[in-house]
């Protein structure tokens, strides 16, 4: 298998200039946690209105869930509208279209207005079959319908136009693509000037009652708290009904032939969604899907393998040049939460892989509610809503699945092993004096050891072969083998362990 690398997008983005640490004590209207696309948006929209916004991110801005994502940009969604209709109704999948195309609108609106140079483009979005059973001949009838419906006028086609033989295919005309690093990176320094944008400020306690948000080096008082972290950072009831998993992405060099721009999703099994991105005069195809629960992964190598040979048995390309991996939060009813929790708090999560769209639809709704306007999609979206019927069956589903990951994390199902067992580059959980410690050693020999303890809400880490990383089975949190938290609800690091060994 190839080398880990950076995304596709990290790779080729230029620097566009750094942000301070946030130090010190300061007050602010908004304080925003989180600066990808959903952050930096809500940051540009509130702060052209007038309110005092102070950002924090905990690394460099977008290189969370936004630089490692596809950056397709569609009106439909993950869950696909068939989906949401039917679990919904036609109006909520109607509302669910006609918000993120005007999400999407923005994006473009955006692009235009600060010329922001990132390769935008209206593109189809084309589903496509490379056999034919009775479940996608049923799901292409069902989202044909449901697109038409949506007034998005699908087509379906005999043939998706790809360099491989696919039998069927169900387009939509008038999407787009574009590069969100770029996009993210360019948006923050055009709106530098009229907010507070912080990197490298990572949150280690939110008060949703006294309104405060502090980091390792100050705080900020606002009068309102933006979580735009993809999920809650912290112990919420949202994290009951959203399941955490995580999805590869591989990018190869075209060596001979064509592909043609625009958004494709296959529809066999595994699926996976495929693009041509163009760079530097060559043309690279990458592919992601195939996904899986974060931290209940197993051996992770084998799902790089499988995007790999699906390049290589379709395409003529070069050895692998970019591997990456990205997480996304699902909720159980089909629709993201977005909007108030609590006294000072607003959500903006579950957004399965439709985040760019959704993140961007999260701060015009957020941002129009603390500016007192009228939004006819607040609704739809409640971050308190409570559906039973909708949602009952995958909230019993995921918890059952998360009491069993704390079932197996019980001591008896621990090794007691010792370090001496442990491989340069691998990682274990032992048990010690009845305590489970994460244990990896580095190429050099030199081992690193952190409590397994996650420290959102107390369920064992897994270790993560691919990625070297330590990953929560029960909510996603995810750690570096430092035990630094590399992506939430978690906020404090797994601390620093010694060993009788």
């Amino acid at each position: 298998m190839s080398t880990w690398t950076k995304s596709i997008w990290e790779d080729t983005a230029p620097e566009t200039g750094s942000f301070p640490v946030f130090e010190n004590d300061t007050h602010a209207d908004v304080v925003i946690v989180g600066g990808g696309i959903t952050g930096i948006t809500a940051a540009m929209l509130l702060s052209e209105a007038g309110k005092n916004v102070v950002l924090l991110e905990a690394q460099k801005t977008g290189l969370g869930t936004t630089g490692n994502s596809t950056g397709n940009l569609y009106a439909t969604v993950d869950e696909h509208l068939s989906h949401i209709q039917n679990k919904w109704s036609i109006g909520v999948m109607k509302a669910v279209v006609q918000s993120r195309a005007a999400a999407l609108n923005l994006i473009e609106n955006n692009i235009n207005r600060f010329k922001i140079d990132c390769d935008f483009a209206r593109q189809p979005f084309t589903f496509f079959a490379e056999s034919l059973d009775n479940e996608i001949e049923k799901f292409i009838e069902d989202e044909f319908e449901a697109l038409k419906e949506a007034g998005l006028n699908p087509k379906i086609v005999d043939d998706a136009g790809l360099p491989y033989k696919t039998v069927k295919g169900l387009r939509a005309e008038g999407q787009a693509q574009f590069h969100p690093l770029k996009y993210v990176r360019q948006l923050a320094q055009h709106i530098s000037g009229k907010c507070r944008i912080f990197e490298n400020s990572r949150v280690i306690e939110i008060d949703d009652e006294n309104g405060i948000v502090k980091t390792d080096q100050g705080k900020v008082k606002a009068g309102n708290i933006l979580l735009a972290t993809h999920t809650p950072v912290g112990v919420y009831k949202v994290h009951l009904a959203l399941a955490p998993y995580r999805e590869f992405g591989v990018a190869a060099e075209l060596k001979t032939g064509e592909f043609p721009s625009g958004i494709h999703w296959g529809l066999n099994h595994p699926k996976h969604s495929i693009r041509i991105f163009k760079q530097a005069g060559k043309n690279y195809i990458m592919v992601i899907g195939d996904k899986f629960k974060t931290g209940q992964h197993g051996d992770t190598k084998k799902y790089v393998e499988g995007l790999e040979n699906y390049l290589k048995d379709r395409l003529d390309v070069s050895e692998t040049k970019y591997i990456w991996g990205g997480q996304h939060y699902r909720s159980a009813d089909g629709l993201p939460y977005i909007g108030k929790h609590g006294k000072t708090t607003y959500f903006m999560t579950g957004f399965a892989t439709d985040g760019l769209i959704y993140g961007t639809l999260a701060s015009i709704i957020v941002s129009d509610t603390l500016l007192n306007k009228s939004n006819g999609w607040l609704e739809t979206y409640d971050a308190d809503r409570f559906a039973p019927l909708k949602s009952a069956k995958d909230v019993i589903t995921e918890n059952a699945n998360v009491v069993l990951q704390y079932m197996k994390d019980t001591p008896w199902n621990v090794d007691a092993g010792s370090l001496n067992e442990i491989k340069a580059g691998e990682g274990k959980i032992i048990l010690q004096d009845q305590e489970k410690l994460a244990v990896f050693r580095d190429e050099k020999g030199e081992v690193h050891i952190v409590s397994a303890v996650c420290t959102h809400m107390k369920c064992v880490v897994n270790w993560n072969q691919s990625e070297k990383s330590w990953d929560c089975p029960c909510h996603g949190s995810r750690f570096r083998t430092d035990g630094k938290v590399i992506e939430g609800p978690a906020i404090a690091n797994l601390p620093y362990k010694k060993t009788n060994n």
